[in-house]
């Protein structure tokens, strides 16, 4: 008999095998870097993060737990030579406990830290640059308002896994933006960190067209912007080849 969990995962029917090419930024588009996500399977989510070909790049995956759409953990790594994760931690959720509890391998040893969530919502990681959120957004397809949580990972401080702030998203309807039609929701940081922002996605599937908030998501950023750039086709195949690119034809 199937669990309870996989009839779950299969109502959820698969991925539409789109890479979504992203600029991450300040809002006012300085600071760019690419984020590029792919779901490899319903419930796997891939982000690949670069600056420049042929320098270090991050590659972070997350499994989601199809009962609620969010993350039960996730792998942060680099992009290896031959396109593979070369990871080097991971951020997992206790979900009775609501406990997010991370543990970083680095050249002097290994580091951990844990934070507690809210509960009664999803919580999603603010500098994994809406991935998992995105990847909730495809499932749930949400046209009224909703909640949800967000933590961040901020190196720079001893403690830097952070319960960050609860976030209320006001449906505000269709509208057009950049010649195309998107749903828009305001998002009001009720809990937490000050702040606002707001988030646009496509109707028909419900990923994310653009997003935008008043506090940044890495140090050194000012603020957020992560905005479309444009889809590839090819799924998986063309998945491998892009993580393959990133070291090939470099100098010597």
């Amino acid at each position: 008999m199937l669990s309870l969990i996989a009839v779950a995962a299969l109502a959820a029917g698969s991925p539409d095998g789109l890479i979504r090419h992203y600029i991450r930024s300040n809002r006012d588009g300085s600071e760019p870097e690419h984020i590029v996500q792919f779901r490899p399977a319903a419930t796997e989510v891939a982000v690949y993060k670069w600056v420049s070909k042929c320098a270090t790049a991050a590659f972070v995956t997350a499994e989601m737990d199809p009962a609620s759409w969010e993350a039960k953990y996730l792998d942060a790594g680099k992009v290896a030579k031959d396109g593979t994760q070369a990871r080097f931690g991971r951020l997992s959720m206790e979900p009775n406990t609501r406990t997010l509890s991370a543990s970083v391998t680095l050249p002097e040893g290994t580091i951990s830290d844990t934070a507690t969530m809210p509960a009664g919502m999803p919580w999603f990681l603010f500098d994994y640059d809406l991935g998992d959120l995105n990847a909730f957004l495809q499932e749930r397809r949400p046209s009224d308002e909703f909640m949800f949580a967000l933590a961040l990972v901020w190196p720079d401080d001893k403690d830097f896994v952070r319960s960050m702030a609860t976030i209320h998203a006001a449906h505000r309807g269709i509208e057009q933006r950049d010649g195309r039609s998107v749903r828009r929701f305001d998002l009001h940081f009720i809990a937490g960190t000050e702040g606002s922002g707001t988030l646009w996605t496509d109707p028909a599937s419900g990923a994310i067209v653009e997003a935008e908030a008043s506090v940044p998501n890495h140090p050194g950023m000012r603020d957020f912007r992560l905005k479309l750039d444009r889809t590839e086709a090819g799924g998986a195949a063309a998945w491998q080849r892009l993580l393959r690119g990133h070291y090939a034809n470099c100098p010597a």
